[in-house]
């Protein structure tokens, strides 16, 4: 990688896309090249290889699928990772890109969060697999040079047996940290290679989770040596040296003159030589891997190799799985914030598709509140005190909604707009909106006996039909527009207070459901005369 984070080069046919991943790459460190077609991208791999690739998959000319298959068929470029990031979310689309040879794939519209999780877990990786690979280059010279100085035909055979399992095992390892989720399938794995490679008759992988507790992710024992506590190696995680990551043990437990209350509980437990590799995560101690044998002297120089190679792979399991359930609450909270401003169907069409079609809703019923002499009570207030009512009250209004089916769309000052029959039509969407109206005036009256400041509301009502769609592009806002607004803003502003004041075509749908006083006729600014009546109950 470049002195900086590392480099990237980004494909995608819009220019908007190419200017955003940019902007939030370039301001976490990386450096960043762009290509608007598969061509180009191709060409740009022959001047430099970048660390990582993000590319579109619907493009003019050479599409993403494509563009991945030639880099998977070249040597030079088939080991740079690509993450596939498109609007295409279906099951077949994400197995075309794995099939393709994609490591990940990204749907838009993509959370800037979840972008940067995933580019820096593949960056990550990446840069493990670059020095695990330089690892192996090492220890491949180590074996060549064994092969020259050992003499003894019996020691190099077993030398070389020993180095090539090591390097089956880390190969095995590395490629099930690649593909796994899980830091305990990786221990597993690891915990049945290294009891094939080491004389001990129990391995355990130990760690320490977030709230203090000792458990143990993965564990195999022969039955030579009897159950031990998870708890006796509480001792290990009090030690602040652990950090150095140093191997610690002992060559016979039966010799040393005083034991450590762990040493002791081993020793009990049959124990009679371990060793102990910590497992560091950014530095700090996060488990160990233990290995046990009920004979002293039981473990080598090549054996505390072979763990600590191990160990390695485990570290990168863990720091993996970190960094996968990191980007999982990430997508889940980006998640519940988009149904925080989105009714949920919009919600999951624009994560489907990346886009959402405005549409004409012909049959719904609008309610427009807004609360009396709001500028005077808060000018009255602490602005604290203002937007904690304000909250409290919202958010009973929101729980009114959903219990009667309709929907809030937005929330302007001291305003509170909500619909019925939208985006899923409700034939009962009079009815359900006059029912919450009232709700709403009821609950008011309660919160008044025991609240300071006694809030009142006007609240209008009318029927009709309505546009509704998704405003935005980095911010999105649901909103609905139309006349049928306007007249239910029109019915709010000649209400009175704690009344609800509805129209002629939505008293048509409720009348023998409710009870009204026909109000005279009024004159409307922009709407001429009006029939409206007031609900009584």
């Amino acid at each position: 990688m470049t002195e900086q984070q590392g480099t990237i080069l980004i494909v995608d046919d819009t220019l908007a896309n190419l200017q955003l991943l940019s902007k939030i790459l370039t301001m976490q460190g990386y450096e960043v090249r762009t290509a608007n077609n598969g061509a180009r991208a191709l060409e740009a791999m022959e001047t430099s290889l970048p660390d990582l690739i993000l590319l579109d998959i619907m493009m003019p000319g050479m599409n993403g699928y494509e563009v991945c298959k030639r880099l998977k068929a070249d040597e030079r470029t088939r080991d740079v990772p690509v993450l596939f990031i498109s609007a295409l979310g279906a099951t077949k689309d994400k197995l075309n890109a794995f099939a393709a040879g994609g490591v990940d794939y990204i749907v838009k519209p993509f959370q800037n969060d979840e972008v940067k999780v995933r580019v820096k877990v593949h960056l990550a990786l990446r840069n493990a697999q670059e020095k695990l690979e330089e690892k192996n280059v090492q220890l491949e010279q180590v074996n060549n040079d064994l092969i020259r100085e050992v003499a003894e035909r019996k020691r190099t055979e077993e030398a070389l047996r020993l180095h090539a399992a090591r390097l089956k095992t880390q190969r095995e390892l590395h490629q099930s940290v690649l593909a796994a989720r899980s830091s305990e399938t990786i221990a597993m794995a690891a915990i049945g290679r290294i009891r094939q490679l080491t004389p001990c008759q129990r391995a355990a992988v130990i760690m320490i989770g977030e709230n203090g507790l000792i458990q143990t992710l993965a564990a195999e024992s022969s039955g030579e040596i009897r159950p031990i506590s998870v708890n006796i190696y509480r001792e290990l995680f009090d030690d602040f040296s652990l950090s150095d990551g140093r191997v610690r043990g002992s060559d016979d437990l039966t010799s040393l003159p005083r034991r450590s209350s762990m040493q002791q509980a081993l020793y009990a437990a049959g124990v009679r030589s371990y060793i102990l590799v910590p497992l560091l995560v950014q530095g700090e101690p996060v488990g160990a891997l233990h290995l046990e044998a009920n004979y002293p002297s039981a473990f080598t120089h090549n054996h505390i190799t072979i763990a600590a190679e191990i160990a390695v792979s485990l570290e990168m399991a863990i720091r993996q799985a970190k960094l996968y359930e990191q980007a999982q609450r990430e997508r889940q909270r980006a998640d519940e914030l988009l149904l925080n401003i989105l009714p949920a169907s919009i919600a999951d069409d624009l994560k489907e598709t990346g886009k959402t079609t405005p549409q004409i809703f012909e049959n719904v019923t609008v309610c427009f509140s807004d609360i009396v002499g709001f500028t005077l009570i808060s000018s009255q207030h602490e602005p604290e005190f203002v937007i904690g009512e304000l909250n409290e009250m919202f958010t009973a209004f929101d729980n009114i909604m959903e219990s009667n089916q309709c929907e809030r769309i937005k929330t302007t000052g001291d305003a509170y707009l909500a619909v019925c029959g939208m985006p899923e039509e409700n034939e009962d969407h009079a009815y359900n909106i006059v029912q919450s109206a009232i709700e709403m005036i009821e609950y008011l009256k309660a919160r008044g006996e025991r609240s300071k400041v006694k809030w009142q509301m006007r609240i209008g009502v009318h029927s009709g039909s309505v546009v509704g769609g998704v405003v935005g592009i980095k911010k999105y806002i649901y909103d609905v527009f139309g006349d049928t607004i306007n007249t239910a803003s029109r019915m709010e502003s000649y209400s009175e207070s704690m009344r609800v004041n509805v129209s002629e075509v939505t008293h048509r749908f409720v009348k023998d459901k409710f009870r009204f006083t026909e109000r005279d006729t009024i004159k409307v600014k922009g709407k001429g005369k009006m029939r409206m009546y007031f609900v009584d109950g």
